[in-house]
């Protein structure tokens, strides 16, 4: 790495070769890696951690657990034993399941510097006066966690209590909530929109600027009659939105033309939907790219590209087991997309790091923790990615375990 960073210093090597290089090499790092082992919270009983996501810095990280239960950790915060460690700095409960419906908070969305001189932990600031009733945490498991994309003073929680919440990071409470009358199955932010998949057989947005739900898609679509399952924005500087439904089609909808659909996910020989059976998780290249991942109950983990308006199927990540994704709903994280490699959460308790221009298995991250609870297989129920380079630290994955052991792991450079 020395010999490459004197070549990049006297211009031999682009800034984006160089960037690519550093980037493998700390993936190559990552493989080494002895997970460090955080609790979610402290309970006698443990819950699955549903949900993971890094603040748009890299120094926050938000698990939500199947309890109901949002905790925020401050990376790096804290030494124990001369090593640097994590530290939870705040976290909320689950509400009791015998409590009535919340009263909807009648408060806004405003950017303010903080109060009486005093600089907020966090940019966005709720400068609303607080509702006559408090709005109530989730009373079922947070299946999805989204921060706000412009900075971290805000973030976004869906549940299978069938409601949407909104969240000040520096009160860390509830200020917003959205009634959905489905089950939540998926969260993603770009801008001011936040795109929700649930039980509802459209995909819906939220504009933050005006807190309305009414923006459906597809409502003249009439052969769209399954649950969505998973909905993610692009990444490239053309807003689009693709979705993935119980009946394994893939579609993806254009933004910036009344949010009509684009075109859906075929084979390119016989137009065969995306999937055989549910398509349960999907994300888009990071890079800004129009390729597209999905995968499905059939087994298969497919990269998909967008050309002139049309799909094209690119290859498969590795061979087809229709075992290694066999539950419609188990997790949120099926799927994520950093750099050339592409992890997939298997049902066997293992992580899949495939390389994404080829298909081929780069490396297994196996399920770490012993298992004497019970005789069912423990897996990884999320998955988070801190690939900023800019820190000291490098490269980090946060991975969340099911309701057997119940615990957040790094794994760092």
């Amino acid at each position: 790495m020395n010999n490459l960073n004197l070549r990049w210093e006297l211009g031999k090597v682009s800034t984006d070769a160089f960037h690519r290089a550093v980037l493998k090499n700390e993936f190559e790092k990552l493989k080494e890696a002895t997970p460090n082992v955080y609790s979610h919270r402290r309970s006698q009983l443990s819950f699955a951690i549903s949900s993971l996501a890094l603040d748009p810095t890299g120094q926050f990280l938000l698990s939500t657990s199947e309890d109901g239960s949002v905790a925020l950790w401050a990376l790096d915060e804290q030494y124990v034993d001369d090593k640097i460690c994590n530290k939870r700095v705040r976290l909320a409960k689950g509400e009791s399941r015998e409590q009535g419906p919340s009263r909807p908070s009648k408060t806004h969305i405003v950017a303010r510097p903080g109060m009486q001189g005093k600089r907020p932990r966090f940019r966005t600031y709720i400068g609303a006066p607080p509702p006559p009733l408090p709005v109530e945490h989730h009373a079922f498991a947070v299946t999805s966690v989204k921060w706000y994309t412009q900075d971290n003073g805000l973030f976004f929680t869906g549940s299978n209590d069938e409601k949407v919440k909104l969240w000040d990071t520096n009160s860390f409470q509830v200020v917003h909530s959205l009634d959905i009358a489905h089950r939540v199955s998926q969260l993603d932010t770009r801008d001011d929109l936040i795109a929700i998949a649930s039980e509802d057989s459209h995909p819906r947005l939220v504009d933050l600027k005006s807190m309305s739900a009414a923006i459906t898609l597809g409502v003249r679509h009439s052969g769209m009659k399954f649950g969505i399952n998973t909905a993610k924005f692009s990444t490239g500087s053309h807003p689009m939105l693709a979705t993935g439904d119980e009946d394994g089609n893939a579609r993806v909808w254009d933004l910036r033309m009344g949010n009509k659909a684009l075109c859906d996910l075929t084979e390119p020989d016989t137009l065969a939907k995306a999937h055989a059976k549910s398509c349960n998780d999907l994300c888009w290249n990071p890079t800004g790219g129009s390729e597209i991942v999905t995968t499905g109950n059939d087994g298969k983990c497919k990269v998909w590209s967008l050309e002139q308006g049309k799909s094209k199927l690119l290859l498969q990540l590795g061979s087809t087991d229709l075992m290694r994704n066999r539950f419609k709903r188990r997790t949120s994280h099926y799927l994520m997309w950093h750099g050339p490699y592409v992890f997939w959460n298997s049902d066997y308790g293992e992580v899949l790091a495939f390389q994404a221009h080829d298909g081929k298995l780069w490396n297994t991250f196996e399920y770490p923790l012993v298992n004497t609870k019970t005789t069912k297989t423990p897996r990884f129920q999320s998955m988070a990615l801190q690939t900023s380079l800019s820190n000291t630290i490098g490269m980090r994955m946060f991975l969340g375990t099911d309701h057997i052991h119940g615990q957040v792991l790094e794994y760092r450079t």
